[in-house]
């Protein structure tokens, strides 16, 4: 049986009836360009606030597994999956510019790495989550090209790629909401990704706003599995942050 499911909605991976057990990915990709150099301790902070609150339930630990992937002019996978439990998360430092391709690239580099080192392992492989962090608009010009060729997938066709991740994107400062809806897949389905941008506050706050969100859909998919029903449970809008939010495909 395949690992995914090629129906409309293909959020969510088809669990098999073989041995193996279940796990859940998830990829954090930030955003480390020079723009950020005023945030970058906030942003090693929140991440590590993250990694804390995920371990807080056994059961999540034992079934969601972490990443995390830096980009500013390059990328690089500085968190290999692996157990929260097990994360080692290094000191970020900001620098260069904002290559969304570069960060498109790396992560479907890593995960089909990763993907086909768990099902060596006999473990069963849930569709990816990708929560994309940025403070700023693209300098390539081909990133949705290469986000389109590289994660996209058409249902109608069956062309594409049957493991496109369940991507939420969040925008803060100088991030075009209009990017930010892009990046937010899938855009068909009963289950879209999910975009939010936030234009002011103290970048600190929305740091620790976005990444409790992502905390809370790690451990809440974590526990829908433990309960045999696993789904991506999206983020929903953080309180008091004054955030704009909406769906995949949204009507503008």
């Amino acid at each position: 049986m395949s690992d995914y499911s090629t129906a409309a909605d293909t959020t969510v991976a088809t669990v098999s009836n073989v041995d193996g057990q279940l796990i859940m990915p998830f990829y954090i990709i930030c955003d480390v360009s020079g723009s950020m150099s005023g945030d970058i301790a906030a942003l090693n902070a929140a991440l590590a606030q993250l990694r804390t609150d995920i371990m807080s339930s056994p059961v999540v630990d034992d079934l969601t597994m972490l990443s995390v992937i830096t980009f500013q002019s390059t990328a690089q996978t500085v968190v290999r999956l692996a157990p929260p439990s097990e994360v080692v998360l290094p000191t970020l430092a900001a620098r260069g510019g904002t290559n969304y391709g570069a960060a498109f690239r790396e992560y479907h580099r890593v995960f089909e790495e990763d993907r086909e080192r768990l099902k060596a392992d006999g473990k069963q492989v849930y569709r990816p989550c990708v929560f994309f962090l940025t403070d700023g608009g693209p300098g390539d010009s081909d990133y949705l090209q290469t986000f389109r060729s590289l994660l996209a997938y058409d249902p109608e066709t069956r062309q594409g790629n049957k493991a496109f991740p369940y991507l939420v994107s969040f925008g803060f400062r100088d991030a075009p909401e209009q990017v930010m809806r892009q990046l937010a897949y899938p855009d068909f389905g009963n289950a879209r990704g999910r975009w939010f941008v936030a234009r002011s506050g103290d970048i600190g706050e929305l740091l620790k706003s976005m990444t409790s969100a992502i905390g809370n859909t790690v451990i809440s998919s974590g526990v829908s599995a433990g309960q045999g029903a696993p789904q991506i449970v999206p983020p929903t809008v953080p309180a008091g942050q004054g955030m704009q939010f909406g769906e995949a495909g949204d009507l503008v």
